[in-house]
């Protein structure tokens, strides 16, 4: 028996409000490992879960996230979960649902993200700029894109977050943790929607910092006391527009 909860938390952190759908779940004697890649191959991650789930040792193709989802939102408390002729059994005290499985084959491979340079910035996240950025996303929520540049400020270089562009609306905020910043750059557009539910999705999180490229690669690690782990790397859009 595993709690629901500890399934929806696994899978809201690789679905992100459904910008990813087909996964493989990779069960092996230390943990659950979720490699995803979204559709537009901007944003590439991994969940990792360290306890038993009630998985044999094994690849689990999981076609379509957002049908699972609905199902695990109709079951309570605890729940069993195993798999038996292509199909995952997932019960409760009330219902009992038999979901299909993929075969693993079908279901896109991840690119391995290597970052061996320097980050240009870095800070640690906090329940603050996740608030704030969230906030300003959903105050803008129409536009797409925000941007991330380094500026001239009163006590040193700042790093500056702006949901919207040079054309649009905009909401700005510096970054108030404690960062450091070790190469200036101008405005690196990235995907609003996407960095927003990565940030909601790990609001549990336990600590996390944030890691950026000028070249235009986001890098986001969270960690947990719980057996969770995860980490995203979201890629600049091509066009600020």
């Amino acid at each position: 028996m595993i709690s629901k909860k500890v399934i929806s938390d696994i899978v809201s952190k690789y679905s992100l409000g459904g910008h990813v759908e087909k996964v493989k779940w990779e069960v092996n004697d230390e943990e659950l490992r979720i490699d995803f890649i979204n559709d537009s191959k901007n944003l590439v991650g991994n969940v990792g879960y360290k306890e038993k789930v009630g998985l044999k040792k094994g690849d689990y193709g999981i076609f379509n996230t957002s049908q699972l989802i609905k199902c695990l939102n109709i079951l309570d408390g605890d729940i069993l979960i195993e798999s038996k002729n292509s199909k995952l059994n997932i019960a409760d005290t009330n219902y009992d649902i038999k979901f299909n499985l993929a075969d693993p084959a079908i279901i896109p491979n991840v690119p391995e993200v290597t970052n061996s340079d320097q980050p240009s910035a870095s800070f640690e996240i906090t329940n603050e700029f996740i608030t704030r950025f969230v906030k300003s996303k959903d105050a803008l929520s129409e536009l797409d894109v925000f941007t991330i540049e380094t500026r001239e400020g009163i006590n040193g270089e700042e790093l500056v977050f702006k949901v919207g562009t040079d054309i649009t609306n905009t909401i700005q905020f510096s970054v108030d943790e404690l960062h450091e910043v070790t190469e200036e750059f101008e405005q690196i557009p990235f995907d609003s929607n996407l960095f927003k539910e990565i940030l909601k999705a790990n609001r549990n999180y336990e600590s996390g910092t944030v890691h950026i490229n000028k070249k235009g690669l986001i890098q986001l690690t969270f960690n947990y006391n719980d057996g969770f782990n995860t980490h995203y790397y979201l890629v600049r859009l091509q066009e600020n527009n």
